[in-house]
C-alpha cells in the first residue's frame, strides 16, 4: 500500500469517525434536549397544578369567610331586629289588661314565702298600683312587714321583692323573665321569620 492511499484511508477513517462522533453527539444533544423539554414540561405542569390547587384553596377560604360573614351579618341584623321589637313591646306592657294582675300576683306570691320584713321594688310608673298592692298585702296579713319603693332599677315592669332578713330576692321583673325566656323567644321569632332571616 502506498503512502497516499494509506493517508487517504486514514483520512477517510478519521472523517468517518468524526462523522460518527458528530452523529452520536447530535443524537445525545437531541436526547438531552428531549429530556430537558420533558422535565421542563413536567415542572411547568407541576407548578401550574400547585398554583391551581392553591388558587382553589384560597378561593374556597374566601368563599367560606364570605359566607360566614354573611351569616354573622344576618344574625346581627336579626338580633338587632329582635331587640328593637322586644324593646318596643316592653314599653307598652304596663298598659296591657293582664299586667296589673300579674304584678299583684307576683308580689303576693313572693310575700307568702317571707315571714319577716320585705321590700317591694317597682318601676316608678307602677307606683300608681301602690294602694292596690297594700290592700292585697293587708288581706294576706303581710302589710306591716312591707315597704314599697319605685325607681329606675326596673325598666320594663314587674317587681323585685327583697327579703330583708333572709337576704333572698324574688325577681319577677319583666327584664328577668325575658332574660330567662329569651332563647325560646328568639327561637320562636326565628321560626316565624323563616327564610327572611
Amino acid at each position: 500500500m502506498d503512502k497516499v492511499s494509506l493517508e487517504d484511508a486514514i483520512r477517510q477513517e478519521a472523517e468517518q469517525a468524526i462523522h460518527d462522533i458528530s452523529l452520536k453527539e447530535s443524537e445525545e444533544i437531541r436526547k438531552l434536549d428531549d429530556l430537558y423539554k420533558t422535565e421542563m414540561e413536567k415542572f411547568r405542569n407541576e407548578i401550574q397544578s400547585r398554583t391551581d390547587a392553591r388558587i382553589r384553596q384560597e378561593s374556597l377560604k374566601a368563599e367560606n369567610r364570605t359566607l360566614l360573614e354573611i351569616k354573622k351579618l344576618r344574625l346581627r341584623n336579626l338580633e338587632t331586629f329582635i331587640n328593637k321589637t322586644v324593646e318596643e313591646t316592653m314599653k307598652d306592657i304596663g298598659s296591657h289588661s293582664d299586667y296589673k294582675r300579674f304584678l299583684l300576683s307576683s308580689i303576693t306570691e313572693a310575700a307568702s314565702c317571707i315571714t319577716e320584713a320585705f321590700e317591694v321594688r317597682l318601676k316608678s310608673e307602677d307606683m300608681v298600683f301602690e294602694k292596690e298592692i297594700m290592700e292585697r298585702l293587708t288581706a294576706s296579713g303581710k302589710v306591716s312587714n312591707a315597704a314599697i319603693t319605685g325607681g329606675s332599677e326596673i325598666r320594663w315592669g314587674g317587681c323585685i321583692v327583697v327579703d330583708r332578713s333572709g337576704g333572698r330576692i324574688f325577681d319577677s321583673s319583666i327584664e328577668r323573665i325575658y332574660f330567662r325566656k329569651s332563647p325560646q323567644i328568639h327561637w320562636e321569632i326565628m321560626k316565624m321569620l323563616g327564610d327572611y332571616s
